[in-house]
């Protein structure tokens, strides 16, 4: 596993999830050997701590953010008090709500803002502007709604 961490592309997956998710260095390199694991079984903690050479503080603090944005899920198994890390399996589809919703706020924000603009001054912002901006977050939901759709026919019930 150690010879992963060294991987170019290992490095960076680790990057664009530090860069563009805002991880810190060790919460993203965890969360990308999930990615890369992609096990249902899952790593434990013990597991994580050897193969980072992390303090047990460190990667508490990692999977801790990592599990409230919903990166990862825990799970037990039968009979063990061990627990288990690994990779949500509905992390697309939680990932394209939460920008699904995020661009429907974005587009009624800007449709209050376009009709008090038309109001007052009008000099900052053209309506046509106004128009492609609303027009693009229209076509870019609906092509994230239709998206979401798509995945949701490769997600089994059970898994959800």
């Amino acid at each position: 596993m150690r010879q992963l961490l060294a991987l170019d592309l290992f490095k960076e997956i680790s990057e664009h999830y530090e860069v563009y998710y805002k991880l810190p260095p060790l919460t993203a390199r965890i969360y990308t050997l999930f990615i890369f694991n992609n096990c249902k079984d899952g790593l434990t903690f013990d597991e994580l701590v050897e193969i980072f050479q992390a303090s047990k503080s460190s990667v508490s603090t990692s999977l801790n953010v990592l599990i409230e944005h919903n990166y990862i899920e825990q799970i037990k198994k039968e009979n063990e008090r061990k627990r288990y890390f690994r990779s949500n399996r509905n992390l697309f589809l939680k990932r394209l709500d939460d920008v699904l919703k995020r661009l429907k706020n974005e587009k009624e924000i800007n449709i209050k803002l376009k009709e008090y603009r038309q109001s007052t001054c009008r000099d900052l912002f053209k309506q046509e502007a106004f128009d492609v901006y609303i027009d693009h977050l229209s076509d870019v939901t609906q092509s994230i709604e239709k998206t979401i759709q798509n995945l949701k026919l490769h997600i089994k019930p059970n898994e959800e």
